[in-house]
């Protein structure tokens, strides 16, 4: 375990689980020691802990803290990082992210690597803003809570909208943005400008629809 010192405040940080080829545990030692001496060159490293394998199983679980969300993705994005992934794929079976801590990226723990805090603010907005609308509109035209208080009716449509988010929403709106939330060169600044672009015209377009259906 590699660790500096831990700030108090709130930070960034991902859990991978690596299924390890068996006869592989001291190339894999070797490997990640490399990747955590890479890790903790970043700016905003704080740490990094590696959790062995119980008895009869050969999964690792390796858990690295940023200070911050931008600072982390910088890591998570850097071509030292995927390269060094490259590398400990002969070593182990599969690798994936199994918790991922920023903020909202539970809609996006799916990607291979998490896009910047941003992107994920623009995205949930883009999946949000529709989903309250149609719930506040379809309350209004069934009158189904006009008798309820004010904070009943809150609660039901904000429980509505989270289910419906996580659920159907985001997963839909992570795939359809993909190309842009995880860009294959994600040095790209036009890529970024392009997609940021689409997802505030389509944001404008449908508060204009909105208005008129109000």
């Amino acid at each position: 375990m590699v660790k500096k010192q831990l700030y108090k405040h709130d930070t960034a940080s991902y859990v991978i689980e690596h299924e390890v080829f068996q006869q592989k545990e001291e190339e894999f030692k070797q490997w990640q020691y490399k990747i955590t001496q890479a890790a903790s060159q970043f700016d905003g490293y704080l740490g990094t802990t590696v959790c062995p394998p119980v008895e009869h199983d050969n999964k690792w679980y390796i858990i690295v803290q940023f200070v911050s969300s931008d600072s982390l993705a910088n890591w998570l994005e850097s071509d030292i990082r995927c390269n060094l992934v490259e590398i400990g794929k002969q070593v182990f079976l599969t690798s994936k992210i199994t918790h991922f801590k920023t903020g909202l990226e539970r809609w996006f723990v799916k990607q291979e690597a998490q896009p910047p805090a941003w992107k994920q603010i623009l995205a949930t907005l883009l999946g949000l803003y529709p989903t309250v609308m149609l719930l506040s509109l379809l309350q209004a035209s069934l009158q189904w809570t006009n008798s309820w208080a004010l904070a009943d009716a809150m609660l039901l449509s904000n429980f509505l909208s989270c289910c419906l988010l996580t659920w159907l929403v985001m997963p839909f709106v992570a795939w359809l943005l993909k190309a842009w939330l995880q860009p294959k060169n994600r040095n790209l600044t036009h890529i970024n400008w392009i997609g940021a672009a689409l997802v505030l015209t389509a944001l404008v377009l449908m508060r204009s629809i909105f208005a008129h259906s109000a």
